[in-house]
Protein backbone atom coordinates (compact mmCIF):
# COMPACT_ATOMS: atom_id res chain seq x y z
CA UNK A 1 0.00 0.00 0.00
CA UNK A 2 1.42 3.45 -0.67
CA UNK A 3 2.98 4.97 1.88
CA UNK A 4 1.17 8.04 2.16
CA UNK A 5 -2.17 7.61 2.85
CA UNK A 6 -4.93 9.41 -0.05
CA UNK A 7 -7.68 12.67 1.03
CA UNK A 8 -9.96 12.44 3.43
CA UNK A 9 -13.91 11.74 2.50
CA UNK A 10 -15.28 10.33 5.81
CA UNK A 11 -14.80 10.05 9.69
CA UNK A 12 -15.86 8.13 12.87
CA UNK A 13 -16.05 8.69 16.72
CA UNK A 14 -15.63 8.06 19.98
CA UNK A 15 -16.65 9.19 23.35
CA UNK A 16 -13.61 10.60 25.77
CA UNK A 17 -13.77 10.93 29.45
CA UNK A 18 -13.89 14.56 31.03
CA UNK A 19 -10.60 14.65 32.03
CA UNK A 20 -9.53 15.32 28.25
CA UNK A 21 -12.68 16.64 26.46
CA UNK A 22 -12.69 19.95 28.24
CA UNK A 23 -10.17 20.88 25.36
CA UNK A 24 -12.01 21.49 22.04
CA UNK A 25 -9.96 22.64 19.30
CA UNK A 26 -10.59 26.39 17.97
CA UNK A 27 -10.80 25.65 14.91
CA UNK A 28 -14.23 23.18 15.83
CA UNK A 29 -16.45 26.49 15.12
CA UNK A 30 -15.52 25.97 11.19
CA UNK A 31 -17.00 22.24 11.52
CA UNK A 32 -20.28 21.81 10.92
CA UNK A 33 -22.67 18.52 11.64
CA UNK A 34 -24.35 16.93 8.68
CA UNK A 35 -27.47 15.23 9.18
CA UNK A 36 -28.25 14.85 6.41
CA UNK A 37 -25.56 12.76 5.00
CA UNK A 38 -25.62 9.05 5.71
CA UNK A 39 -22.95 6.09 6.19
CA UNK A 40 -23.42 3.13 4.48
CA UNK A 41 -21.09 -0.37 5.57
CA UNK A 42 -21.56 -3.13 2.66
CA UNK A 43 -25.54 -2.97 2.51
CA UNK A 44 -26.13 -1.70 5.57
CA UNK A 45 -26.71 2.22 7.19
CA UNK A 46 -24.92 2.59 9.85
CA UNK A 47 -26.86 3.97 12.77
CA UNK A 48 -24.40 7.28 14.73
CA UNK A 49 -25.47 6.87 18.81
CA UNK A 50 -25.12 10.40 19.84
CA UNK A 51 -23.58 12.39 16.93
CA UNK A 52 -23.65 13.00 13.57
CA UNK A 53 -20.71 13.07 10.37
CA UNK A 54 -19.13 16.49 10.38
CA UNK A 55 -17.73 18.24 7.36
CA UNK A 56 -14.53 19.95 8.17
CA UNK A 57 -12.54 23.00 7.53
CA UNK A 58 -11.05 21.47 4.21
CA UNK A 59 -14.41 20.49 3.13
CA UNK A 60 -13.79 16.83 4.11
CA UNK A 61 -16.57 14.31 5.68
CA UNK A 62 -15.53 12.71 8.76
CA UNK A 63 -17.57 10.06 11.27
CA UNK A 64 -17.17 8.78 14.57
CA UNK A 65 -14.27 6.73 15.19
CA UNK A 66 -15.85 4.36 17.86
CA UNK A 67 -19.04 3.69 15.98
CA UNK A 68 -17.33 3.03 12.32
CA UNK A 69 -14.84 0.89 14.72
CA UNK A 70 -17.20 -1.14 16.70
CA UNK A 71 -19.46 -1.36 13.33
CA UNK A 72 -16.42 -2.85 11.22
CA UNK A 73 -15.07 -5.08 13.79
CA UNK A 74 -11.81 -3.07 14.18
CA UNK A 75 -9.92 -2.68 18.04
CA UNK A 76 -10.00 0.47 18.83
CA UNK A 77 -7.48 1.75 21.90
CA UNK A 78 -6.47 5.71 22.23
CA UNK A 79 -4.54 7.23 24.94
CA UNK A 80 -3.98 10.91 25.63
CA UNK A 81 -1.45 13.26 24.89
CA UNK A 82 -1.32 16.62 26.29
CA UNK A 83 -4.77 17.99 25.07
CA UNK A 84 -5.21 15.92 22.05
CA UNK A 85 -5.51 11.99 21.60
CA UNK A 86 -3.44 9.38 20.33
CA UNK A 87 -5.62 6.79 18.82
CA UNK A 88 -4.67 3.18 17.57
CA UNK A 89 -7.11 1.41 15.03
CA UNK A 90 -6.19 -2.41 14.22
CA UNK A 91 -7.53 -5.25 12.47
CA UNK A 92 -5.15 -8.57 11.75
CA UNK A 93 -1.99 -7.21 10.13
CA UNK A 94 -3.14 -3.88 9.40
CA UNK A 95 -2.79 -1.15 12.03
CA UNK A 96 -3.21 2.54 11.89
CA UNK A 97 -1.98 4.81 14.55
CA UNK A 98 -2.49 8.66 14.46
CA UNK A 99 -3.11 11.86 16.93
CA UNK A 100 -5.66 14.26 17.00
CA UNK A 101 -5.01 17.49 15.03
CA UNK A 102 -1.70 16.26 13.51
CA UNK A 103 -1.21 15.46 10.07
CA UNK A 104 0.81 12.80 10.35
CA UNK A 105 -0.06 9.24 10.98
CA UNK A 106 1.79 5.85 10.69
CA UNK A 107 0.64 2.56 8.78
CA UNK A 108 1.91 -0.63 9.48
CA UNK A 109 4.76 1.79 11.14
CA UNK A 110 4.81 3.28 7.90
CA UNK A 111 4.86 7.43 7.82
CA UNK A 112 1.47 8.92 6.03
CA UNK A 113 0.39 12.27 5.33
CA UNK A 114 -3.41 13.25 5.64
CA UNK A 115 -4.99 16.09 4.24
CA UNK A 116 -6.95 16.34 7.04
CA UNK A 117 -6.41 15.95 10.71
CA UNK A 118 -8.63 13.61 12.96
CA UNK A 119 -10.37 15.66 15.97
CA UNK A 120 -12.07 16.26 18.87
CA UNK A 121 -15.21 17.51 18.73
CA UNK A 122 -17.98 18.22 21.81
CA UNK A 123 -15.77 15.49 23.29
CA UNK A 124 -15.67 13.04 20.79
CA UNK A 125 -13.12 11.80 18.16
CA UNK A 126 -13.36 12.02 14.45
CA UNK A 127 -11.11 10.50 12.10
CA UNK A 128 -11.03 10.79 8.02
CA UNK A 129 -13.20 7.82 7.00
CA UNK A 130 -11.28 7.96 3.45
CA UNK A 131 -8.34 7.16 5.67
CA UNK A 132 -9.78 4.24 7.36
CA UNK A 133 -10.95 3.02 3.73
CA UNK A 134 -7.18 3.33 2.22
CA UNK A 135 -5.57 2.33 5.53
CA UNK A 136 -7.60 -1.14 5.58
CA UNK A 137 -8.12 -2.15 1.69
CA UNK A 138 -11.85 -1.03 1.73
CA UNK A 139 -13.74 0.82 -1.42
CA UNK A 140 -15.48 4.05 -1.48
CA UNK A 141 -18.19 5.57 -2.46
CA UNK A 142 -19.88 8.91 -2.30
CA UNK A 143 -23.85 9.17 -3.72
CA UNK A 144 -24.33 12.86 -4.29
CA UNK A 145 -28.08 12.20 -5.31
CA UNK A 146 -28.74 10.39 -2.26
CA UNK A 147 -26.08 11.69 0.22
CA UNK A 148 -24.41 8.54 1.32
CA UNK A 149 -21.08 7.76 1.59
CA UNK A 150 -20.67 3.93 1.14
CA UNK A 151 -17.95 2.01 2.40
CA UNK A 152 -17.62 -1.64 0.84
CA UNK A 153 -15.07 -3.86 2.84
CA UNK A 154 -15.17 -6.59 -0.04
CA UNK A 155 -14.95 -4.53 -2.83
CA UNK A 156 -17.95 -4.89 -4.37
CA UNK A 157 -19.75 -2.24 -5.72
CA UNK A 158 -23.25 -1.67 -3.13
CA UNK A 159 -26.40 0.40 -4.31
CA UNK A 160 -27.34 3.07 -1.71
CA UNK A 161 -29.44 1.24 1.00
CA UNK A 162 -31.78 4.47 1.46
CA UNK A 163 -32.83 6.64 -1.50
CA UNK A 164 -33.94 10.43 -0.45
CA UNK A 165 -37.67 10.77 -0.92
CA UNK A 166 -39.10 12.71 -4.15
CA UNK A 167 -41.78 14.44 -4.26
CA UNK A 168 -44.08 14.67 -7.52
CA UNK A 169 -44.10 18.55 -8.60
CA UNK A 170 -45.95 20.77 -11.27
CA UNK A 171 -42.79 20.37 -13.38
CA UNK A 172 -43.18 16.66 -13.39
CA UNK A 173 -46.67 15.94 -14.69
CA UNK A 174 -45.33 18.44 -17.74
CA UNK A 175 -42.43 16.50 -18.58
CA UNK A 176 -45.11 13.29 -18.50
CA UNK A 177 -46.98 15.42 -21.18
CA UNK A 178 -43.56 15.16 -23.42
CA UNK A 179 -43.94 11.34 -24.12
CA UNK A 180 -44.18 9.47 -27.50
CA UNK A 181 -45.87 6.56 -26.34
CA UNK A 182 -47.39 5.01 -23.19
CA UNK A 183 -47.79 1.56 -22.08
CA UNK A 184 -49.55 -0.75 -19.87
CA UNK A 185 -47.41 -2.83 -18.27
CA UNK A 186 -46.80 -6.23 -15.91
CA UNK A 187 -44.19 -4.84 -13.41
CA UNK A 188 -41.82 -6.87 -11.55
CA UNK A 189 -38.55 -6.07 -9.35
CA UNK A 190 -35.14 -7.34 -8.79
CA UNK A 191 -32.14 -6.91 -6.52
CA UNK A 192 -28.47 -6.69 -7.44
CA UNK A 193 -27.94 -10.27 -6.38
CA UNK A 194 -25.85 -12.61 -9.15
CA UNK A 195 -28.36 -15.31 -8.90
CA UNK A 196 -30.86 -12.37 -10.38
CA UNK A 197 -28.55 -11.29 -12.77
CA UNK A 198 -26.93 -13.87 -14.89
CA UNK A 199 -23.77 -13.97 -12.46
CA UNK A 200 -23.11 -10.21 -13.73
CA UNK A 201 -23.96 -8.97 -9.65
CA UNK A 202 -24.34 -5.30 -9.59
CA UNK A 203 -24.13 -4.64 -13.54
CA UNK A 204 -26.71 -3.43 -15.97
CA UNK A 205 -26.55 -5.12 -19.12
CA UNK A 206 -24.76 -1.86 -20.27
CA UNK A 207 -21.92 -2.24 -17.71
CA UNK A 208 -23.30 0.43 -15.28
CA UNK A 209 -23.98 -0.24 -11.60
CA UNK A 210 -27.05 -0.85 -10.69
CA UNK A 211 -29.35 2.07 -8.90
CA UNK A 212 -32.40 3.21 -8.54
CA UNK A 213 -33.88 4.56 -11.65
CA UNK A 214 -32.86 0.98 -13.33
CA UNK A 215 -35.23 -1.34 -15.19
CA UNK A 216 -34.87 -4.20 -17.45
CA UNK A 217 -37.20 -4.09 -20.07
CA UNK A 218 -37.46 -5.94 -23.75
CA UNK A 219 -36.21 -4.01 -26.34
CA UNK A 220 -38.22 -4.88 -28.56
CA UNK A 221 -40.46 -3.13 -26.86
CA UNK A 222 -38.69 -0.06 -25.48
CA UNK A 223 -35.05 0.22 -26.61
CA UNK A 224 -32.39 0.38 -24.31
CA UNK A 225 -31.78 3.85 -23.17
CA UNK A 226 -35.01 5.08 -23.69
CA UNK A 227 -35.90 7.58 -20.78
CA UNK A 228 -39.25 6.71 -19.02
CA UNK A 229 -41.59 7.66 -16.59
CA UNK A 230 -43.24 4.36 -14.09
CA UNK A 231 -46.70 5.18 -12.10
CA UNK A 232 -49.15 2.58 -10.93
CA UNK A 233 -46.90 0.44 -8.43
CA UNK A 234 -47.16 0.40 -4.63
CA UNK A 235 -43.77 -0.87 -2.69
CA UNK A 236 -41.85 0.56 0.32
CA UNK A 237 -38.20 1.52 -0.91
CA UNK A 238 -39.78 3.34 -4.36
CA UNK A 239 -40.74 6.64 -5.15
CA UNK A 240 -44.03 7.40 -3.75
CA UNK A 241 -46.77 8.50 -6.63
CA UNK A 242 -43.94 7.60 -9.77
CA UNK A 243 -40.09 7.41 -11.00
CA UNK A 244 -38.21 8.29 -13.24
CA UNK A 245 -36.28 5.33 -14.97
CA UNK A 246 -33.71 4.71 -17.49
CA UNK A 247 -33.51 1.13 -20.23
CA UNK A 248 -30.46 -0.21 -19.31
CA UNK A 249 -31.09 -3.70 -18.50
CA UNK A 250 -32.62 -6.94 -20.08
CA UNK A 251 -33.90 -10.02 -18.66
CA UNK A 252 -34.69 -13.13 -20.09
CA UNK A 253 -38.14 -13.24 -18.67
CA UNK A 254 -38.75 -9.88 -19.33
CA UNK A 255 -40.66 -10.51 -23.09
CA UNK A 256 -43.69 -8.29 -24.82
CA UNK A 257 -45.03 -5.72 -22.43
CA UNK A 258 -43.07 -6.75 -18.89
CA UNK A 259 -40.68 -4.40 -17.09
CA UNK A 260 -38.79 -4.85 -14.21
CA UNK A 261 -37.51 -2.32 -11.89
CA UNK A 262 -34.17 -2.33 -9.91
CA UNK A 263 -35.28 -1.99 -6.14
CA UNK A 264 -32.16 -1.39 -3.74
CA UNK A 265 -33.23 -3.55 -0.83
CA UNK A 266 -32.69 -7.22 0.39
CA UNK A 267 -34.58 -10.08 -1.68
CA UNK A 268 -36.90 -10.57 1.13
CA UNK A 269 -38.36 -7.21 0.89
CA UNK A 270 -38.28 -7.21 -3.10
CA UNK A 271 -40.15 -10.16 -3.04
CA UNK A 272 -43.36 -8.13 -1.66
CA UNK A 273 -43.29 -6.07 -4.69
CA UNK A 274 -44.47 -9.18 -6.29
CA UNK A 275 -46.18 -8.20 -9.92
CA UNK A 276 -48.16 -5.26 -10.55
CA UNK A 277 -49.80 -3.22 -13.41
CA UNK A 278 -48.21 0.11 -14.01
CA UNK A 279 -47.93 2.76 -17.00
CA UNK A 280 -44.74 3.67 -18.40
CA UNK A 281 -44.45 6.84 -20.35
CA UNK A 282 -41.72 6.48 -23.37
CA UNK A 283 -40.57 9.75 -22.84
CA UNK A 284 -39.48 12.22 -26.05
CA UNK A 285 -41.08 12.93 -28.57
Amino acid sequence: MNKHVKSILLACLFMLPAAVTSSVPAHAELLHKETDIKVQINDQLMQFTETQPIVDSSSKLQVPVRDLADKLGYELDWQPVGSQIHITIAKAQQKLSLTTGERQAALNEQPASLDTPARIVDGRVYVPFRLIADAFGSRTQWDSQNRIAILSTDGQYYAPAWYRPQTLTKNYSKAIENYSKVIDAKASAYTASPSENGGYGSLDYMGNPLQLGTIAVDPAVIPLGSKVYIEGYDHDGLPVGGMYATATDTGGAIKGNKIDIFVPQSRDQVMKFGIQQVKVYILGS
